[in-house]
This record gives C-alpha cells, sequence and structure tokens, in this order.
C-alpha cells in the first residue's frame, strides 16, 4: 500500500510546476502553476501561499523568457483566497500565524505556450500588498509547465 501512494503522490505533483521563494528575511512563498482546459480554452492556474500575498481582481503575469527579449503579459481572473490559522509553541510561547492561498487562472493561447519551451527567466505577478517577482538564473519553471500542457491537452481531447 505505501508504494501505491508513493505512485499517485509523484502523479500527483507532474500537473503543476512549483518553486518557494524567501527574499531578505520574510517568510516568503510558495507559488504553483497548472496548466488545465475548461472547454476548448486553455488556463494556467497560479496558486500563491503566504503570510500576506493574494491577487487583485484583475492580476496580471508577466513572462520573460531565456535567450529573447520578449515578453508575455497575461491577463487573468481571482478566483479564490482562503485563510488558515494555527499557532505553534516555540520556547514555551505561543506564536499565531495566518497562511493565505490565493488562486488566479490565465487564458493562454497555444501560441503563448510555445514561448515556455525556450525557458521561463523572471516572472512577474501582480499580488497584493507587493508585486511578487521572481528571477531565475537557469530554467525551473518553462520546459516542465509546457509539458504538463501538453499532457493537459491530450487528456483534454481524449475525454
Amino acid at each position: 500500500m505505501p508504494f501505491l501512494l508513493f505512485i499517485v503522490t509523484v502523479h500527483m505533483q507532474a500537473q503543476s510546476v512549483s518553486y518557494t521563494y524567501h527574499p531578505f528575511a520574510e517568510e516568503g512563498c510558495s507559488v504553483s502553476y497548472t496548466p488545465t482546459f475548461v472547454g476548448d480554452s486553455a488556463y494556467i492556474i497560479v496558486s500563491v501561499q503566504s503570510d500576506r500575498l493574494v491577487f487583485s481582481n484583475n492580476p496580471t503575469m508577466m513572462v520573460r523568457f531565456f535567450d529573447t527579449d520578449q515578453i508575455l503579459q497575461l491577463e487573468g481572473k481571482n478566483m479564490t483566497t482562503t485563510t488558515s490559522n494555527g499557532a505553534v509553541v516555540v520556547s514555551n510561547v505561543l506564536v499565531p500565524y495566518t497562511e493565505l492561498k490565493a488562486m488566479a487562472m490565465f487564458r493562454v493561447t497555444e501560441e503563448d505556450m510555445e514561448m515556455f519551451k525556450l525557458g521561463v527567466e523572471s516572472i512577474r505577478l501582480t499580488t497584493l500588498p507587493i508585486t511578487h517577482d521572481r528571477t531565475f538564473k537557469k530554467d525551473r519553471i518553462g520546459l516542465k509547465l509546457y509539458q504538463n500542457y501538453q499532457t493537459a491537452k491530450r487528456k483534454a481531447k481524449n475525454f
């Protein structure tokens, strides 16, 4: 049974691409990108887990690709923000924490997704209260996101 659970976990992780970002002394955030199809339209669902970041009503995602001056700007739609509260004990002191999970969806075309094969150099999400900016030295999400998009596309067509 544990072996089966491991396979299911890997399969679920293969659908999204994510990274954790800890700038300066802030807590940071975890961001995941999941391609999906709704009818004939393709979307990238972006999920941000942090202690403060949420999407505005009309978020945007800007992507700069390696070895090109092209910048892709996608307009999105805020889906939901959920809150979870808890506390941890640190040296006999109860320290409360709040975690937010904000989700937005960005419509993409086939041509937009082709650009992700070049590799993502930097990405900017219009989140509040600060904009989420992340620059990569090597591609961490572009090619994987493109491959996941192709898999989702095959599944949508082979219903």
